[in-house]
């Protein structure tokens, strides 16, 4: 009996019944379980509402300053008294937030429609006996109790009991495996799988989220993966950007206003453009973009070597992965079968014992990979007629046929039926399993088949040996992902001395150490995960469970699969991997499906992912100098407004636009698609600080001794006060284009900076360091010979004397190379260290 509460908070109690199958339900019993809930209804879990998509998107705290900046600027720029200037003048900032925000809304979009379609029941009707009439309603109408009537090629949507008929049911969707697998009054059907053959009345006996496949996929929904080391390391870097431009932001504001530089509408107007090119420089929004926009070329490559990719960043993590889990077939093995060799064991002959197989292969109407090798090799005529047929079921592991004289054939494994001389006939099989072949034995019985299992003693007639076909390209495929430091695991529902020396033939490392899982209870099967390669008879929740315990190891974990038997292992992977011809809630629950079934393009798959990885750390240094250099120099420039108020922070959110389009962000993304699929180091922020804080620091040095040395110049450039009334220095020491001096430093020691960051330079990278560094020196040049307007890009741009230039050149000239030095002499210690570990080794 059930007691359930209906939505209406009404204790309705439920009696289970046991109708006849030509009656069913009446509506009074229908109408009860509908108000108990008992119906075959699931809660869609769809990630992230609409809502928390546009709050983390849109509404996130850097995207509402950067914003609120844009309407100062704007404001700014309105308040202009000389009219000249446009309202989108310092705005080109907003073009990579908007950009950021489209990505992200795309992504989180496709995920939320992704976890929509994750469904395995995809029936629209099915036949009840309801009052002792049949009909047809929705799979969401069934309730407990339900008498189902299914038909042969009709899905079965619940869970449910055989009341009567022999029916074969096709259950890949669960197991993994393609077999047609015989029915009986008594046994259970589950929810998801297909009948092949036959027609049955069964009880349903659970529905919505208690079917056994239903609670398989919300477990796989329930599961949120760690995110990428890349998206986990951009929001740590964000979070502490995020308190200390807070704290910056009431120190400067405080300071500014007891100096008395907010003392008008017009005066804070002016004002704004310095404080808001120190908050936009100091946020690497252009980091986000070449991230998503590095992810986004990955993806494009990926589907042109057919790979579809349904999340940005499980590339990071596929190219990340160091162990790689596969099931035999279509990893290894192609899925064809053929029959290698039969060994008569009776006084038949050789004919005879080929028209045993395929009657009985007619008979039970198996359509599986094996059944079709059997009926290529051996025919499809039928032989004798038969009285009795014996389906193969998973726990029995063979099928038979009784003809009308009482005398039955089996076929199937040795090791479940009651065979004369058993230990003696597996020793003797052992000699083709333990070589990687499918062992199938014929043998005959003196009774006819009586129930769902033949426990009589029976006679062995022949061997069939299977062989399953190696990929061509296996061989190449594992050697690739071993030489590459890829551990592969395989896990398979099959024998495990056999994939075992399957997998030794494709050229697996540690193939030898196989173990069965079967019956093996979880928290063992955790235990053993890093000590075998090779698993055979596992279930969905082992596969799970083997996932869990290599991750748990500090493992990253690349998992592939094609049945709803996977999607538990498949979500709880770091990467999963779906084959387009496997289920559809295989794929959908998968990071990337190969789209034509090809594991071979793993290699490039990988490679691809590690590309985008490793130049994205190697560039990512670029975005992140600018925000420490930016916040140095916004701490020297606060520090020495309290001395003199006239010394302001040098640039506005225009004055960067050279450094940052033609110094960062366009060779960013031409050296993003570099080819590069070494293994990529651990610790993306780490790598990146490691780089940005001595860059950062030689670029703070040189604008500030330019900018010092030129105050201390008498022949300092005037430029006279710009109708903004900031950037330019006006002391009793002379007047300088300090603007000017900030911008030229910083562009030319740039090239420096990028020189470095692409060490080791090789051709491609020379080319697009030296094209970018070509255009940054034309800009300047004609910047400066235009001198005293501002020009199209809004930087007010003094022209300056020889002298000046001098000056400038040879301390960014100095300070160059002496990172370059710097970087050299650190660049030979790590080789030398590297030298003496391999030699230790």
């Amino acid at each position: 009996m059930y007691a359930m509460f209906s939505k209406k908070k009404v204790n309705v109690e439920v009696e289970r019944v046991s109708t006849d199958v030509s009656v069913g339900l009446n509506e009074e019993q229908v109408e009860a379980r509908k108000l108990a809930g008992l119906v075959n209804k699931t809660k869609m879990i769809a990630g992230k509402t609409y809502w928390e998509i546009i709050r983390t998107d849109v509404l996130s705290f850097f995207n509402i300053m950067l914003f609120v900046i844009a309407g100062f600027i704007i404001f700014a720029n309105a308040m202009d008294p000389s009219g000249k200037t446009h309202w989108y003048s310092g705005l080109f900032f907003v073009l990579v937030l908007l950009t950021n925000i489209v990505i992200g809304l795309y992504q989180d979009l496709k995920a939320k429609h992704l976890m929509s379609k994750l469904k395995v029941i995809t029936t629209s009707s099915c036949k009840v006996v309801r009052n002792g009439e049949t009909i047809e309603i929705q799979p969401s109408e069934i309730v407990i109790d339900d008498i189902l009537l299914i038909s042969a090629g009709e899905q079965i949507p619940s869970d449910c009991v055989l009341l009567e008929g022999n029916v074969f049911v096709n259950e890949s969707m669960l197991t993994g495996e393609s077999l047609n697998v015989g029915k009986s009054v008594g046994d259970t059907l589950y929810s998801g799988s297909y009948l092949t053959s036959g027609s049955c009345y069964a009880r349903v006996v659970k529905v919505g989220k208690e079917n056994y496949i239903e609670s398989l996929t919300e477990k796989a929904k329930a599961f949120k993966r760690n995110p990428s080391q890349i998206l986990r390391s951009l929001k740590i870097l964000f979070r502490y950007l995020g308190i200390i431009i807070i704290i910056f932001a009431v120190i400067i504001f405080a300071t500014y206003g007891a100096l008395g530089l907010f003392n008008s509408v017009e005066s804070f107007a002016g004002m704004i453009r310095p404080i808001a090119g120190q908050f936009v420089g100091m946020i690497p929004a252009g980091l986000f973009l070449l991230t998503s926009l590095a992810l986004a070329s990955g993806v494009l490559s990926l589907f042109r070597k057919r790979a579809n990719v349904q999340d940005f960043y499980s590339i990071e993590m596929l190219a990340r992965s160091d162990v790689i889990c596969v099931d035999k077939t279509g990893t290894i093995t192609d899925g064809n079968l053929n029959v290698s060799k039969v060994v008569n064991l009776s006084v038949l002959s050789d004919e005879e014992i080929a028209q045993i197989i395929n009657s009985i292969e007619v008979a039970t109407g198996d359509t599986n990979a094996t059944a079709k090798a059997l009926l290529q090799r051996f025919g499809k005529a039928k032989h004798f007629e038969c009285d009795k047929v014996l389906p193969f079921m998973s726990d029995n592991k063979y099928s038979g046929v009784s003809t009308k004289l009482g005398t039955t054939y089996l076929l199937g494994a040795i090791e479940f039926l009651n065979v004369k001389n058993k230990e003696a006939l597996i020793k003797q099989s052992e000699e083709y399993t333990s070589k990687g072949f499918r062992l199938l034995i014929l043998s005959k019985g003196r009774s006819p088949i009586d129930g769902d299992k033949y426990t009589d003693e029976v006679e062995a007639l022949a061997f069939i040996v299977l062989q399953d076909h190696v990929k061509e390209d296996a061989l190449a495929t594992f050697k690739w992902f071993q030489d590459n430091n890829v551990q592969v695991k395989v896990i398979s529902g099959d024998n495990a001395l056999t994939v075992s020396e399957i997998a030794r033939v494709a050229g697996i490392n540690g193939a030898e150490k196989y173990v069965s899982l079967e019956g093996m209870p979880i928290e063992e099967v955790k235990m053993i995960a890093n000590d075998y390669v090779v698993f055979g008879r596992v279930t969905p929740e082992q596969k799970e469970a083997l996932v869990v315990a290599l991750r748990e190891a500090k493992h990253t974990v690349a998992m592939v699969g094609d049945g709803v038997n996977d999607m538990l292992a498949l979500k709880r992977a770091d990467c999963s991997i779906a084959m387009n011809s496997g289920s559809l809630g295989a794929r959908n629950v998968s990071h990337v499906v190969l789209l034509d079934d090809n594991f071979s393009t793993m290699p490039s798959v990988v490679g691809e992912g590690r590309r985008v990885i490793n130049n994205l750390q190697r560039t990512g240094s670029l975005f992140v100098t600018k925000t420490l250099f930016v916040g140095a120099l916004s701490i020297f420039f606060l520090i020495a407004s309290l001395i003199n108020k006239e010394i302001i922070y040098p640039f506005s959110t225009s004055n960067m636009i050279l450094w940052e389009v033609f110094g960062i962000g366009l060779v960013s993304f031409f050296i993003a698609l570099e080819p590069d699929s070494k293994p990529i180091r651990p610790g993306f922020l780490r790598n990146i600080m490691r780089n940005a804080i001595p860059y950062a620091a030689l670029l703070l040095v040189a604008v500030l001794a330019s900018y010092m040395l030129l105050v201390l110049n008498e022949h300092g450039v005037y430029t006279g006060v710009r109708e903004y009334g900031v950037s330019i220095l006006d002391t009793a020491a002379g007047r300088y284009g300090a603007t000017t001096i900030a911008i030229l430093s910083v562009s030319i020691l740039s090239m420096f900076v990028l020189y470095l960051t692409c060490q080791p330079l090789n051709l491609y990278r020379g080319i697009v360091v030296g094209s970018f560094a070509a255009v940054q020196i034309g800009i300047i040049l004609a910047f400066n010979f235009a001198g005293g307007e501002t020009n199209v890009l809004n930087i007010n741009f003094a022209r300056l004397t020889g002298e000046n230039w001098a000056a400038i050149i040879v301390i960014v000239a100095v300070l160059g190379l002496l990172g370059v030095t710097i970087n050299s002499i650190h660049t030979s210690l790590q080789a030398i260290k590297k030298k003496e570990n391999k030699n230790e080794n």
